[in-house]
């Protein structure tokens, strides 16, 4: 019998992160994010590259681009640090970014109390070959909770 994986994709973190990150946010499900890929400090997303959602040269906008690299870097933070925001990231743009999907990896390079720095690289998947099409170093700052701890672990917040 295989025990499941406690950090994997279908962990009780990753379906709270998924509920904060996609659940909570109108524009995230608009764009169709789906989470591919969960562990600790490492995170993995995908969407649909749709015709609203490129510029004139028909690949995607920039815009989208960045909303991965964001997205994808917040959520990998909010795998270690819990409640997160993004206090700045930098985004390169590699190559044109046609395709099918796109997806995008967040990795922690160094998680503080304060903040975490994360790497993300973009990818163009266009019949079956991934393209690394963007990379962005983020800086995300820690503003709540941790992910998966019990209600009764939780310190109270007071309202604002």
């Amino acid at each position: 019998m295989t025990t499941p994986d406690p950090s994997g994709i279908h962990s009780i973190a990753a379906q709270e992160l998924m509920q904060r990150g996609a659940e909570g946010s109108a524009f995230t499900q608009w764009m169709g994010t789906r989470l591919r890929h969960f562990e600790a400090g490492r995170v993995e997303i995908e969407i649909d590259l749709r015709s609203n959602m490129t510029q004139h040269h028909g690949q995607a906008h920039g815009a989208i681009i960045g909303y991965l690299a964001d997205t994808v870097s917040a959520w990998a933070a909010a795998s270690v640090a819990g409640d997160v925001v993004t206090a700045e990231y930098k985004l390169n743009f590699l190559a044109p970014a046609r395709g099918e999907t796109l997806w995008a990896r967040g990795e922690v390079l160094r998680a503080g109390k304060r903040q975490v720095v994360v790497r993300a690289d973009v990818y163009a998947t266009q019949h079956g070959t991934d393209t690394l099409v963007a990379a962005a170093l983020a800086t995300i700052a820690s503003v709540g909770q941790p992910l998966n701890t019990a209600p009764e672990d939780r310190a109270p917040q007071e309202n604002p």
